[in-house]
C-alpha cells in the first residue's frame, strides 16, 4: 500500500472517531438537560444509535445496536443515498412510574443517518431482521 493510502486510511479513522465523540457528547447533552429539567424530549431531540459497516462482494451490511427496542418499533429506508434507521426505544412497562436516577441508556425517540455510496451505483434494501438486540440490514449492490 503507498503512503498516500495510508494516510488517507488514517484520517478516515480519524474522522470517523471524531464523528463517533459528536455522536456521544450530543447523546450526553441530550440525557442530561431531560434530566436535570425533567422536559419532555420534542420532535428535534433524538438519540442516534452506534452502527458497524460491513462490505460484502454484493452488498454493505449494516449492524445497528438496538437493544429493547421491539422490530414494531423500527423503521429502516434509503432516501437518496442515505439510509436512515428511526424510531423509539420506550421505558420498560415496569419503571414508567419511577423516578430516573441514572440515565446511562438513551430512551425515547432515535434517528441514525448514514450516507452509503457504491461508486454512484444505486443501492436496495434487502434483508432487514432484529436479532438479541441488533438490527442487521442489507443494501444490495445493483452493479
Amino acid at each position: 500500500m503507498a503512503s498516500s493510502d495510508w494516510d488517507f486510511v488514517v484520517w478516515r479513522r480519524a474522522d470517523d472517531l471524531r464523528q463517533q465523540a459528536e455522536r456521544i457528547h450530543r447523546n450526553f447533552l441530550q440525557m442530561a438537560l431531560a434530566t436535570r429539567y425533567r422536559i419532555q424530549q420534542g420532535r428535534g431531540a433524538r438519540w442516534e444509535p452506534p452502527v458497524n459497516l460491513i462490505e460484502t462482494d454484493n452488498s454493505f451490511w449494516v449492524i445497528c445496536a438496538l437493544p429493547g427496542v421491539g422490530k414494531d418499533d423500527v423503521q429502516v429506508q434509503l432516501e437518496g443515498n442515505q439510509l436512515v434507521i428511526a424510531g423509539k426505544r420506550p421505558v420498560p412497562e415496569c419503571c414508567r412510574d419511577g423516578e430516573l436516577r441514572i440515565w446511562e441508556m438513551p430512551l425515547g425517540q432515535f434517528e441514525r443517518r448514514l450516507t452509503v455510496i457504491d461508486g454512484g451505483n444505486p443501492l436496495a434494501v434487502g434483508e432487514v431482521k432484529l436479532r438479541d438486540g441488533l438490527l442487521l440490514i442489507e443494501l444490495r449492490k445493483n452493479s
